[in-house]
């Protein structure tokens, strides 16, 4: 029997595209000769919901493009398509089988996950048991993600021997470093029931989320015998085959894996494309600093969305460097997109001017030590101007921002975190040296002066990173240790970082949440992003 998993980029809520696309698939399935389609967990209205399907017209829409899709779809093919359903009052993340131009049955998902990307048991009532189909002699066993990655629970009991083979429905979101765990649970999955597993997944951004994909045909032994692409829509055939009980699937197209680099790059790429694309923007703006961030949030854009919709603009100030001046210059050549030229020293003249005799003036504060008003000034100008251009023009600002500013709340409010989109909010600072060198070797676009030059926020003259934070060297496995893993202070020190630094960084990460709460939302690529994934309290009186 000829499989069709289908590796669909659904857009939340647009439920009559989504049911026009999985015709399409549908007819191209059954035109290369398959006699199953699978799609995704959710396909029908996109993957997550939210509170999407707790409006009952929301669901009135799906139920009625569901009977389109009976009528709609290949009579002759199996369809099996993920959807929510409504019944007796009671909501379910389920899938549906299409076939003979009707809706013949459904198969309701068991294990519903709390955690991360969408808390399902908030919404969705579990499935009371697995179901098996039997269609043209074969015995097919359905499953909706979390069912399959417990085999020793009861989304298996009464599987084992029954079924020829299983076929799941996925709508799981990439993680760095994580990509092996899908096979292994396949490999689990497959070895539990000794019939061979058939997985397909979600593909494109979802507000801050990117599913890759990843669909695959694994034996009963573990071995897969196909595979799809990464990051992009398609099709993969699976023939199944072979006597009862023992049915197997041939070999077929195996795909390679991007490596560890590539697959965060393709994330970052398909994720800013889909937001941008999904929610209607024309473009994107970028503000050029020369730093090693903005060069690789506009060369992530120009990859994605293509030259003639990125847009660029450099904001200098007195303290701006010439080098880096020119680096912002020379990446938009090189990038070949326009680069608006607005010096911010009369705004900052005016503004400084228009303060001075009010704070000269005040008798009910001693002013703080150090420069931080007339610092962020500047940065507050910039995301001023960066705002007005969106406004001007319609297009969307990107904010350049990475984890490690993110974590230690080096970043202005209302100035460099001003915009729509925070590309690579997840990403660590010594990942984007990573990725722009990575980039580079595909074509030299960033200027090396730009990755060489020690990083600064040039706020004030001689500025360096370095002197409010560790080098990013030390203080990246330290974020990771405190924010992905969880470990406690005592534990970091343990494993043999200084004590002071690490009690620095805990401070600066804990006192930052009021920052990142108003933060624009970006790509996941870590288990522990801050917004979906990780929210501590605001006010927060624990310390360790």
């Amino acid at each position: 029997m000829k499989f069709a998993l289908i590796q669909m980029n659904p857009t939340v809520g647009a439920v009559r595209e989504n049911a026009a696309k999985i015709v399409r698939r549908a007819q191209e399935a059954l035109a290369a000769g398959a006699e199953v389609a699978v799609f995704p967990e959710q396909a029908l209205c996109g993957y997550p919901p939210d509170d999407l399907v707790l409006r009952p017209r929301f669901m009135d829409a799906v139920e009625a493009e569901a009977e389109k899709l009976a009528a709609a779809l290949p009579k002759e093919l199996l369809s099996i398509v993920g959807a929510p359903v409504r019944e007796a009052g009671k909501l379910y993340n389920a899938a549906l089988l299409f076939h003979g131009g009707k809706r013949a049955a459904e198969a309701k998902k068991m294990l519903l996950p709390n955690y991360g990307v969408f808390d399902e048991r908030r919404i969705f009532a579990p499935g009371a048991a697995p179901r098996v189909f039997e269609f043209k002699g074969a015995r097919l066993a359905v499953h909706i993600c979390e069912d399959s990655w417990w085999p020793e629970g009861e989304s298996f009991r009464g599987l084992k021997g029954a079924c020829d083979v299983l076929v799941n429905l996925s709508a799981s979101p990439y993680c760095r470093g994580r990509e092996n765990d899908r096979e292994e649970m396949a490999r689990k999955a497959a070895g539990a029931l000794g019939v061979p597993m058939l997985y397909t997944n979600i593909v494109g951004g979802q507000d801050e989320l990117v599913f890759d994909g990843g669909g695959m045909a694994v034996a009963a032994d573990g071995k897969v015998a196909a595979r799809t692409e990464l990051f992009r829509e398609g099709m993969l055939l699976a023939e199944v085959s072979g006597p009862a009980g023992r049915w197997v699937p041939s070999a077929g197209r195996l795909a390679a894996m991007p490596g560890a680099v590539e697959e965060v790059y393709e994330a970052l790429e398909i994720g800013l494309r889909d937001y941008v694309d999904k929610n209607g923007f024309p473009g994107v703006i970028v503000a050029l600093s020369g730093g090693i961030d903005s060069a690789l949030v506009a060369t992530i854009a120009v990859d994605a969305l293509g030259k003639d919709r990125v847009f660029g603009v450099t904001l200098p100030s007195v303290i701006t460097s010439q080098e880096t001046y020119s680096d912002a210059l020379e990446l938009a050549r090189r990038l070949g997109i326009p680069c608006l030229r607005i010096p911010i020293a009369p705004a900052v003249d005016a503004l400084s001017g228009m303060l001075g005799p009010a704070c000269a003036e005040v008798d009910w504060a001693k002013p703080l030590p150090g420069t931080l008003m007339e610092e962020n000034l500047q940065a507050r100008i910039r995301g001023v101007v960066a705002m007005a251009l969106s406004n001007r023009f319609g297009h969307m600002v990107v904010t350049t921002g990475n984890k490690s500013e993110m974590a230690t709340g080096y970043a202005t409010l209302y100035g460099d975190m001003a915009g729509g989109f925070a590309l690579i909010k997840d990403v660590p600072k010594t990942l984007v040296f990573e990725l722009a060198r990575w980039r580079n070797r595909r074509g030299e676009v960033i200027p090396p002066s730009t990755i060489s030059r020690p990083p600064s926020a040039e706020l004030k003259p001689g500025q360096r990173d370095s002197d409010s934070l560790p080098p990013y060297e030390v203080l990246d496995p330290i974020l990771e240790r405190y924010v992905e893993q969880q470990e406690g202070v005592k534990d970091i020190i343990a494993a043999g970082f200084d004590e002071a630094t690490v009690r620095k960084v805990a401070r600066l990460v804990d006192r930052s949440e009021y920052k990142r709460r108003q933060g624009a939302p970006g790509v996941k690529i870590t288990p522990k992003a801050f917004g979906r994934d990780r929210r501590m309290p605001i006010t927060n009186g624990f310390r360790e």
